[in-house]
């Protein structure tokens, strides 16, 4: 069994006080069971005071984390908070390390499981994760680089993103120590038995499916039905004078011949006129846009989510949303996370962030579980 404890604060000055403050929450000397390891998330504003790395310094175990816009935990909900989650348990082990990616991202990640697992000949159970948003990989050859090391332990986790679309302003940390490139990982030992939930863009959201990725390169589009990426987008009327702003709440849907189906957010266009997604996007894939509003959100978050979490009977729940989904919202940012918030009442802990990026097991064609990286999703890991 694991247990959640939960902690916040919205103090982003005072680092002893504060320190103080999530220590006095969490309650360690009576709470904690024999294993623990937290995760922290945090408004990048938090970096710059030194808050999360004094946080971090006072808890007695190791901790992964990043930057989020939004979060939410029993009792708090906002944007200019930091929260710690705590996974303890006396039957579950937890094994924490990070790696920064350089010129081989997969290469460093695989050296990084072997050093986590197996443990005493055992395979972990379960992998959670927050991980960066760099120039030379996608949220897909995280997933690889794991499947290959570890022979497809289900991972769970994010990439950690900042208060707007992009690189700016989005780290990872490990035990308060943020880097942007930084892979981070805890592999959990033990009766782990995770249930996992997540929702999906329908294909009646779907227009302009007739169009096919001519020309790419991991996570860039270099061309749409033979023309600039920028430029067939522009022909289409989602992007004008060198910009995509206007489609950050727009996921792009993808389908292979093999009929998997990805779907990818755009956060840039490039001076060659290519488009940067968040995940890898294969050349000869077609291509449709998604109408997807705000009312899709929030009841795919009620239906596919929240419903489902509370109807499990389990102990304590991670949830990550996709920002672009959140970007949907416009002016009512907090909407969806308040959806699910009520949905689950005070029935279980919670832990739920914006994320540049979604990692979770989801069933295949053959009803088996096979990781997968998402956006405009929003994912669930019941433990």
């Amino acid at each position: 069994m694991i247990r959640m404890l939960t902690a916040y604060t919205r103090e982003i000055d005072y680092i002893e006080r504060t320190a103080a403050e999530i220590l006095e929450q969490l309650r360690l000397d009576e709470r904690l069971l024999r294993n623990s390891v937290a995760l922290t998330d945090f408004y990048p504003d938090f970096l710059e005071t030194g808050v999360i790395k004094a946080v971090s310094a006072a808890l007695p175990f190791d901790s992964i984390g990043g930057t989020t816009s939004y979060l939410a935990v029993p009792g708090a909900l906002g944007n200019l908070m930091l929260a710690v989650t705590v996974l303890t348990s006396d039957d579950v082990e937890f094994r924490a390390g990070a790696v920064p990616l350089g010129d081989d991202p997969g290469a460093s990640i695989r050296a990084l499981y072997a050093e986590l697992a197996p443990h005493d000949g055992e395979k972990p159970a379960l992998l959670l994760t927050v991980a960066p948003i760099i120039n030379n990989a996608g949220g897909d050859d995280f997933i690889e680089a794991l499947d290959a090391a570890s022979g497809g332990v289900p991972v769970f986790g994010s990439l950690a993103a900042g208060a707007r679309p992009g690189l700016g302003n989005s780290s990872p940390c490990m035990n308060g120590e943020p880097q942007e490139n930084l892979f981070t990982l805890v592999a959990l030992f033990g009766d782990v038995k995770p249930e996992f939930y997540h929702t999906t863009v329908p294909d009646d959201r779907v227009i302009h499916q007739n169009a096919v990725i001519t020309r790419s390169e991991k996570h860039l589009i270099q061309s749409i039905n033979g023309l600039r990426a920028f430029d067939y987008l522009e022909s289409i009327g989602l992007a004008d004078k060198g910009s995509i702003s206007g489609i950050a709440a727009i996921p792009f849907v993808l389908r292979l011949n093999d009929g998997t189906r990805l779907v990818r957010s755009p956060y840039r266009a490039t001076q060659e006129g290519y488009i940067a997604t968040y995940g890898n996007v294969p050349q000869g894939a077609t291509i449709g846009f998604s109408d997807c509003n705000a009312e899709f959100v929030l009841n795919s978050a009620r239906e596919s989510i929240a419903g489902a979490v509370a109807a499990s009977g389990r102990a304590s729940v991670l949830i990550v949303s996709c920002s672009a989904r959140k970007w949907t919202l416009g002016m009512r940012p907090t909407a969806e996370m308040r959806e699910v918030v009520d949905c689950l009442g005070p029935l279980l802990p919670y832990r739920i962030i914006y994320a540049g990026g979604e990692f979770c097991p989801v069933k295949n064609r053959d009803g088996r579980l096979v990781n997968s990286f998402q956006n405009f999703s929003m994912i669930a890991c019941v433990l």
